[in-house]
């Protein structure tokens, strides 16, 4: 596939479909750390513990990101974010058992559905998305992520009030099945070149062989190795931002559901501005990699900011905080997978992207992972805090190291 070559109103509906199943998809991995305290309880353990099921959503996502480049290759990347969407859907009205082990099965399938979405879309974006705006384009096409945990902190804490969380999980996952047969009529005109004729087998998906794509995909180009263990770093910050938010205001600083779930929510929407923003901006500078190390700056100081939240906090500083937090902590994604399309060998957008996103979302495995433990050992908010802090900054000195083609 080759970038900027479709004329008219053809790259429009490309975002369009991209960015609605994106949405989806996230707001399906945005609502159990929204419901944490609620899932925690109802499965009889401590609210750390959310961390671990956050993890193993991120698993799944690792598991398609490896596994599933022949069901992009065989559907067509449009019908291939529709199935994975269903499969989150399926995981939400699984969660209604509150069953912990069905629980951490649901959050595998969500995270499995989610990771349909970064190679399909990339490679969407590369064929429509004029070449000019590159960066914008696939900075916006990232901004649904954020628009979907935004759209998880307004409705969840409201459904949960309302009808409990069963019926919220289920009234979640109605929502974004719907969201596929919506964008179906977009999905005969974008998925022509699909190859129907490709064997698709479900062995594939538990081949020990398939754990080799990421390192094949990414060797001999030090400068795509580099932008992507960055990436590692940037995901822990974010990913346990995304999975501790909420229970952190709850727990730590003794903030009402409705008050953490509105905090939640503004981080999201914030960063829906700041994804678009930071494409502008790196088209606009020619330098994708200084955006990125600036928000990971900003990142860094804004956690050790967090942090310092009390109790007696006033309500407006921790909604404030919580916009500059979304800005800051997630901004980099759209960034960075355009630096991916750009350093990717030609016609191997979407395998370098699968790669690439496969070593991110180890960050976003093991830093809930870890955060949990560690406040589960007896470490303060505080001190997790500033791990993070100097994990964002680790992602600085990466991305300023001079590298060679």
């Amino acid at each position: 596939m080759k970038t900027g070559k479709k004329t008219g109103k053809a790259w429009l509906w490309a975002l369009v479909a991209a960015v609605a199943i994106q949405t989806a998809c996230a707001f399906s991995t945005r609502v159990f750390p929204v419901l944490g305290p609620a899932l925690t309880e109802a499965a009889r353990v401590s609210p750390e513990a959310i961390g671990y099921l956050v993890a193993v959503g991120s698993l799944g996502t690792l598991w398609y990101l490896v596994a599933g480049g022949g069901v992009l290759v065989r559907l067509g990347p449009v019908r291939s974010m529709q199935v994975g969407a269903t499969i989150g859907g399926v995981g939400l009205l699984l969660a209604t058992t509150g069953y912990w082990p069905v629980l951490m099965l649901a959050s595998f399938l969500i995270g499995l559905g989610y990771g349909s979405t970064p190679a399909a879309g990339s490679e969407v974006l590369n064929e429509y998305a004029p070449a000019r705006h590159h960066s914008l384009m696939f900075s916006i096409k990232q901004a649904g992520v954020p628009l979907g945990g935004a759209v998880a902190g307004l409705l969840v804490p409201v459904a949960l009030v309302a009808v409990g969380w069963q019926f919220t999980c289920v009234g979640a996952a109605l929502l974004v099945i719907l969201t596929c047969f919506l964008i179906e009529p977009l999905q005969r005109k974008i998925d022509r070149n699909a190859d129907r004729d490709m064997p698709l087998h479900l062995g594939s998906f538990i081949d020990p062989r398939m754990l080799a794509m990421p390192f094949r995909s990414l060797a001999g180009n030090p400068p795509l190795q580099r932008v992507t263990i960055a990436s590692f770093f940037f995901a822990v910050v974010q990913g346990c931002l995304v999975a501790f938010f909420v229970t952190y205001l709850m727990v730590d600083l003794g903030a009402s559901l409705l008050t953490a779930g509105l905090a939640f929510s503004v981080m999201q929407v914030t960063g829906v501005a700041g994804r678009v923003l930071a494409g502008w901006l790196a088209d606009r500078l020619g330098s994708r990699r200084l955006v990125i190390v600036g928000l990971a700056v900003a990142s860094a100081l804004t956690v050790l900011l967090l942090a310092g939240l009390e109790p007696a906090s006033p309500q407006w500083a921790i909604q404030a905080l919580a916009g500059v937090v979304g800005v800051a902590s997630s901004s980099w994604n759209g960034v960075f997978l355009a630096e991916v399309s750009r350093l990717a060998p030609k016609g191997k957008v979407g395998e370098a992207t699968a790669a690439a996103t496969f070593f991110t979302f180890i960050g976003y495995v093991v830093g809930p992972a870890g955060f949990g433990a560690l406040l589960g050992h007896g470490g303060s908010y505080w001190a997790a805090f500033a791990m993070l802090a100097a994990i964002a900054l680790a992602g600085v000195v990466v991305m300023t190291l001079p590298v060679r083609r």
